[in-house]
């Protein structure tokens, strides 16, 4: 680790007494509520068995997942900007797909 993201790591842990910004609890709560709608759309697939609701699952898990990836690099990672978007955007786009297929899918 170099000394400068050293350095910038320290200054986040030494600003974190400042409390929580907007954005930053809006996109907890956002990952809270993929996570609350994952759980009842598996919940609903296990009762069903209908192959579409456990696409969706995968799908808002999936979107809960680039939420924390997006949270992790702010706070602990130092990623880079290019390598964060290009995972966020791969992502967005597996999740687009995972809608798209539970909409077309014939159970």
């Amino acid at each position: 680790m170099s000394l400068a993201i050293a350095a910038q790591l320290g200054m986040k842990i030494l600003d974190s007494d400042a409390g929580p910004e907007t954005q930053e609890v809006i996109e907890i709560a956002i990952a809270a509520f993929a996570v609350l709608l994952f759980a009842l759309t598996l919940s609903a697939f296990r009762k069903t068995r209908l192959r579409r609701l456990l696409v969706v699952s995968v799908a808002f898990a999936l979107f809960a997942v680039e939420v924390g990836i997006l949270q992790l690099d702010d706070f602990v990672f130092t990623i880079g900007y290019a390598t964060d978007q290009i995972v966020v955007a791969v992502m967005e786009f597996i999740i687009l797909l995972l809608f798209f297929l539970a909409v077309i899918i014939k159970d």
